[in-house]
């Protein structure tokens, strides 16, 4: 079978990157979009795209008989899944078959198989390939998993069947925490799969997370296409992946390719898949943790060392093709590291963030899969990812070199993202030298990311840039908005006032620019200042300067060649006008963090809390937040129920105070 026309039941940056690769081949593509993606980047780009349903995924993109509806409608041979969403449902691709489409992928059985973890380790068992010491039994009776616990030893991993994403998991340290953590893990796992069977793992502390690229044809052909290094994550989400794994003694190596290879052969695999290990550092022993029946995300990192197209051999295999490669054909050449872009701020807990993209600028030195451009709005409707920035080069130091350069040039304007939390791990010394495992994030950040300090000359610049996008564009230098200023009598000159971190900060004009004092430094002064909206290039000591910057209210975020830095430069009138309603109320509310979806009240009104109790369940971007009593006191008022979408700030909960005796 031939396919010659192709619905993509995906969205974002796969969409397109799935979109693209059909192009070269003369695939004739259809998207699909929910109403959030009508102006999507991967609706305009297909050849044609057709409406499935609201913004909410579950009535839309996770929709499996709209889309099928979709596909015949439009004449598809086939549909590719992409990753997420309806990539991983055995009941899709069997209807897909069903219907007489395509499903690019493997057979609906595999991905029944290794979807379940308990059913896929039984099978990696019978293939000859290690596993984590655990239990994966059917009795899923409390009584029985507390004994399987005390049994494996402690620390231990609790995890759901149908999992993923860190989902469903808990980490438990001992055994008087064992009920509580199953009892967490069934509910999260019956609620984000609709399943809740759980497996217990051995929890390895320190340990690398080593995947295998495997393709597997009709034709009885199986190949590797070798290991990805996916260690760098943050609750057990990927951050930065590379390719090949570093520090892997090669007689290691082999043994970990081959196990892929012999998996997959066992089990009749067919299309791209992976084969996911935990190694263990200490040891040297690697154990299988699961199989992704479908395309990765890192899947780019692969494609960069060994001159694959997945994608293609993906559409190739689905329609009938033998895979056209054989083992002796696939070589690994030179190092490639990828770098998951997101829309969230790591200095405030990770917490999603929404908003329009007021500028977008990829790297021109790397490859990028982005799902956005200027004007993309992002909502909290998908995931957070905005893009994958992948650098390629001869070694490691130089790709670590290559990406660092182009995530320090990227220009993603208009919300806040995770630029400055990747540039800093690429700097780690533990990542820098190839020692980083699956916790080096939390102890390299034992406290949370932070920024690096802002010098005073960028902190300068910061009150310069403000002061820029505040004035009118064909107004007198003194017509600044909302800056207090004091104009010489009879004179040109004036000066303006900002405040950062409640200090002034005074900007004046002089003969060739303008200088800007901060409190207890020297005049830090701008020469030769050539300003467009985004951008200043002035000089400083004789050095030319350029600095890209945006403006959000009071928030200036610059980039230097040295990186990205973010600082608040307020008026007189956001430094210390106090905003209705603030500190009254406060302390006895919880307020949406987010725009989300409630998932869960675990308190009916009339509960006695202590400070700190967990209280509300929020999903946002495909994660979620527990959101906890603000003070001691009873539970009053619970304005939205679970099923509801809140906005930010949205009142989920009201406490009546304790009263403190006197």
């Amino acid at each position: 079978m031939t396919i010659r026309t192709l619905l993509v039941a995906n969205r974002g940056e796969i969409a397109r990157r799935i979109i693209r690769t059909a192009r070269s081949m003369g695939v004739r593509t259809v998207a699909v979009y929910s109403d959030a993606d009508r102006e999507a980047p991967h609706v305009q780009e297909a050849d044609a795209a057709y409406h499935i349903g609201p913004a909410e995924a579950v009535h839309s993109y996770l929709d499996g008989n709209r889309i099928i509806e979709v596909a015949l409608r439009a004449g598809a041979d086939a549909v590719h899944p992409g990753y997420g969403f309806l990539s991983e449902s055995a009941g899709f691709a069997a209807a897909c078959e069903a219907a007489g489409v395509r499903f690019v992928g493997p057979p609906a059985e595999v991905i029944r198989l290794m979807g379940s973890k308990i059913e896929a380790k039984g099978r990696a068992v019978a293939a000859g390939v290690p596993v984590v010491p655990g239990y994966n039994g059917e009795d899923q009776s409390d009584d029985t998993l507390c004994a399987q616990a005390e049994r494996i030893g402690f620390p231990l991993l609790v995890k759901a069947s149908a999992g993923g994403g860190g989902r469903g998991m808990r980490i438990v340290q001992k055994a008087s925490d064992v009920r509580a953590a199953l009892a967490a893990a069934r509910s999260e796992a019956q609620a984000g799969f609709g399943d809740a069977s759980l497996l217990l793992e051995r929890y390895v502390e320190k340990a690398r997370h080593i995947e295998v690229q495997v393709l597997g044809d009709a034709h009885g052909n199986v190949v590797h296409a070798f290991e990805r290094d996916c260690s760098l994550q943050r609750n057990h989400q990927k951050v930065i992946e590379e390719a090949p794994a570093p520090g892997l003694p090669e007689a290691l190596r082999q043994d970990i390719l081959t196990s892929a290879v012999q998996l997959a052969r066992f089990i009749g695999y067919q299309n791209a898949g992976t084969v996911e290990y935990l190694l263990d550092d200490d040891s040297g022993e690697f154990f299988f943790l699961e199989m992704n029946t479908r395309l990765q995300v890192e899947h780019p990192v692969t494609e960069a060392v060994t001159g694959l197209d997945l994608v293609e051999c993906q559409i190739r295999v689905a329609g009938g093709a033998p895979l056209g490669v054989q083992q002796h054909d696939i070589a690994c050449r030179g190092w490639a590291i990828e770098a998951r872009v997101a829309a969230e701020d790591p200095a405030a807990g990770y917490c999603p963030e929404t908003g329009v993209i007021s500028a977008y600028c990829a790297p021109e030195t790397c490859r990028t899969d982005s799902g956005v451009e200027t004007g993309s709005v992002v909502s909290h409707h998908y995931d957070s990812m905005l893009a994958k920035v992948i650098a390629h080069a001869g070694n490691r130091r130089a790709a670590i070199e290559r990406l660092a350069a182009g995530l320090s040039r990227m220009r993603l304007d208009g919300l806040v993202t995770n630029l400055g939390f990747l540039a800093d791990l690429l700097r780690a010394p533990a990542f820098q030298e190839g020692r980083h495992h699956t916790g080096t994030i939390s102890a390299h950040f034992p406290g949370g990311w932070r920024p690096r300090a802002i010098g005073g000359s960028l902190r300068a610049t910061a009150v310069l840039a403000r002061y820029l996008a505040d004035r009118p564009m064909a107004a007198d230098p003194w017509h600044a908005i909302g800056a207090w200023r004091a104009v010489r009598v009879g004179g040109r000159s004036g000066m303006a006032v900002y405040y950062l971190d409640h200090q002034p900060a005074e900007i004046r004009e002089t003969a060739d620019g303008w200088t800007v004092t901060l409190t207890g430094e020297p005049p830090h002064g701008f020469a030769h200042v050539s300003a467009a909206p985004g951008r200043i290039i002035h000089e400083q000591g004789g050095q030319r300067h350029a600095v890209d910057y945006a403006v959000q209210g009071a928030d200036v975020t610059m980039k230097t060649e040295a990186g990205r830095f973010s600082v608040k430069v307020e008026t007189g009138e956001e430094a210390f006008l106090v905003e209705t309603g603030g500190s009254a109320s406060a302390g006895r509310e919880i307020r949406a963090p987010m725009p989300g979806l409630i998932v869960e009240l675990l308190h009916a009104p009339g509960a006695t809390l202590s400070k700190g109790d967990p209280v509300v369940v929020i999903e946002a971007m495909k994660l979620l937040q527990t959101l906890t009593a603000p003070c001691d006191g009873v539970l009053s008022e619970t304005p939205h129920q679970p099923g509801e979408t809140v906005q930010k700030q949205s009142i989920l909960a009201v406490f009546d105070p304790e009263e403190t005796p006197t």
